[in-house]
């Protein structure tokens, strides 16, 4: 039996991610495919497009055989961190083979060259690392030009968002007991494309979307079920940052020093969350970052929960093809983590309530009152085709 992961968002499920599916077949010759999918955020801090179980089900629909949820402790985290949980939870179920991933290169060599730089920090990579930090520059751009040159990479090469992704993955897997092979898919369009058409990218179909416009041509299945408004969440947002203490700020995962007060600051200022986004950025704060910040605030997630469990503690099925019901046989025998299919036992697990804040958090965010009810963790039923 040979298996094949992935790890994605599908926010929401495109063409492109269906290409991915495609090849990723062709390549491995895979029996079955697993997707290791963020929940109800993503990894940039935001709600996902679609409730998480519609988008497994079109993952489901276009090749997946199983759809797992890769926890909100390593989805709504740096790429180290969302790649640490994304591989740790498709290693630990002991079956895959191969592990999948879009990229703007697919050499290999070359990737497996760049993550062994970021793996074991060579003198020359450190220097170059702490003279770009010592200039002002953002983490993630000083180890990018920190890597491209001791390898003598041309300049900007590391921007590339899928390609950081990749290199992470490659670092994790190369760390397993068991590693997967890694399988590089030639990404067919850019990841910040905003050209909507036949294969829109997800920023650009989620950008429609909030316009209004149709988005139909660009989805292999449409979607269905109620969206999440960027602005939703705002509100509670601001409401919840004024009445925090610096303390309380510092408890969240990743907090450098002196982000909290200018969180805080700014917080009385915004009328909203992304008006609070653009007063609270600067060199050295991304958006991205500060964006994971806001909802690890609005989530209650705390380092201490993040050290408590460095990995996926279990596998949490959102749904499966009944033709992979000996997948889920094999898991169970080989798994080094619990496959749970039934979300009862995990009621009282620290993961699973934080997990649980987040889905009820993703339903306040739509206009449904059936999804703006709390408990959907204990009562959706899995997706079943």
């Amino acid at each position: 039996m040979r298996t094949a992961g992935i790890i994605a968002e599908y926010n929401p499920f495109h063409k492109g991610h269906l290409y991915h599916m495609q090849r990723t077949r062709e390549i491995t010759g895979c029996d079955y495919l697993i997707a290791a999918m963020v929940g109800s955020f993503t990894q940039r801090g935001e709600p996902a497009l679609a409730d998480k179980w519609e988008r497994a089900r079109g993952a489901l629909s276009c090749g997946a055989d199983l759809v797992l949820e890769l926890p909100a402790l390593f989805a709504v985290r740096p790429a180290q961190v969302f790649a640490r949980g994304g591989v740790g939870l498709l290693g630990a179920l002991g079956v895959v083979d191969a592990l999948s991933f879009g990229c703007e290169y697919e050499d290999i060599h070359l990737l497996s060259r760049m993550a062994g730089v970021l793996r074991d920090e060579p003198p020359r990579f450190r220097e170059l690392l702490q003279a770009g930090l010592a200039e002002g520059k953002s983490y993630p751009r000083a180890r990018g030009e920190a890597l491209e040159g001791t390898l003598g990479l041309p300049p900007g090469m590391s921007n590339a968002p899928n390609l950081a992704l990749a290199l992470e993955y490659l670092k994790e897997n190369a760390g397993l007991n068991r590693p997967m092979r890694p399988v590089p898919i030639l990404r067919t369009r850019g990841y910040h494309d905003g050209e909507l058409g036949d294969q829109a990218s997800a920023g650009a179909i989620r950008a429609a979307v909030f316009r209004g416009l149709s988005v139909e041509e660009a989805l292999p299945v449409p979607l269905k079920g109620p969206l999440s408004r960027p602005e939703a969440l705002d509100e509670l947002l601001l409401y919840k940052l004024r009445g925090m203490g610096e303390e309380e700020l510092r408890k969240l995962p990743d907090m450098p020093e002196g982000l909290e007060r200018r969180i805080l600051k700014m917080a009385e200022a915004a009328g909203s969350r992304e008006e609070l986004i653009g007063l609270i950025k600067c060199k050295r704060y991304t958006r991205a970052r500060i964006s994971r910040c806001l909802t690890w605030a609005l989530l209650d997630m705390e380092e201490a929960l993040c050290r408590r469990y460095p990995a996926p503690p279990y596998a949490r099925v959102l749904g499966f093809r009944e033709r992979a019901r000996p997948l889920l046989r094999a898991i169970r025998r080989a798994g080094a983590i619990p496959l749970a299919s039934d979300p009862v036992p995990l009621k009282d697990h620290p993961c699973f309530a934080l997990e649980r804040r987040a889905t009820d958090l993703w339903g306040l965010s739509t206009e449904d009152p059936g999804y703006r009810r709390s408990g959907r963790d204990l009562t959706h039923p899995l997706v079943r085709l």
